[in-house]
């Protein structure tokens, strides 16, 4: 079924159900690995202990590996399958936070501009690379 055919009612339901469940996982393996690197307190903080660096592999992992996923056995699946849904959209989508890394990267603005500048080229630097890799690998 093209990607753009309205659904109907039941497989819109696997549709939602698969990122739901997906997004749930993806965010529970999030949670539990950013307490790995618990992030300082704002006041009497250094911008070094403010840069999520646990945060920001999660998300160079995460754009790889769905990279990685669509280049390969994702390739050939419609947008609206559900395998596809449970797994990028679901949980690489839960798993990976760019929302978090940016209130992180306001913190971090406020003890220096040019590090938080550095922070936010370099996250968006990681994750270019990242996908870059994931698309590279096969070729």
């Amino acid at each position: 079924m093209p990607a753009h055919v309205t659904l109907e009612p039941k497989r819109f339901a696997l549709a939602i159900g698969a990122v739901v469940v997906g997004g749930g996982v993806g965010t529970l393996l999030r949670d539990l690995a950013l307490k790995l690197q618990p992030i300082a307190p704002v006041s009497g903080a250094t911008w070094v202990t403010q840069v999520p660096w646990i945060l920001l592999a999660i998300n160079a992992t995460g754009v790889y590996a769905a990279t990685r996923l669509l280049r390969t056995v994702l390739r050939a699946h419609d947008p609206n399958d559900p395998w596809r849904l449970l797994l990028i959209t679901g949980l690489l989508g839960g798993f990976t936070s760019y929302s978090s890394l940016v209130a992180a990267w306001a913190a971090i603005w406020h003890h220096s501009v040019v590090a938080g500048l550095g922070v936010a080229v370099g996250s968006l630097g990681t994750g270019v690379l990242a996908a870059w890799l994931g698309l590279r690998r096969n070729r």
